[in-house]
């Protein structure tokens, strides 16, 4: 989030430490229909598009993480079904977006 607002010689920074906090992060080793791993990979998703401009690796993250959460969905308990249905929803509906932005913007040119 403080990359969201920081600039200049301090956004460099702040992305790079943030994209160490983030590979860090994603070195543990959680179910894929994990709501940490899932958020984890929504807020990754965000950073990369929003904050570093990459948008085929946001949505390459989310679309992974989407993949491999729904490939488990059926083997989770009704508790944990909700909270990471919840978080597969944004993961789908940002995919829709970006991929809607990014035919919008390939058509423009």
């Amino acid at each position: 989030y403080i990359a969201e607002n920081a600039r200049g010689d301090n956004l460099e920074k702040v992305k790079e430490n943030a994209l160490k906090a983030y590979d860090e992060a994603n070195s543990i080793q959680l179910q894929p229909c994990n709501p940490i791993r899932l958020g984890l990979a929504l807020n990754f998703s965000v950073f990369q598009y929003e904050v570093m401009k990459n948008h085929k690796k946001a949505c390459e993250i989310a679309d992974q993480s989407l993949q491999e959460a729904l490939d488990k969905i059926d083997e989770l308990e009704e508790d944990d079904f909700r909270d990471a249905k919840s978080i597969i929803e944004l993961l789908k509906e940002n995919l829709t977006l970006w991929k809607e932005e990014d035919d919008e913007d390939n058509a423009v040119e």
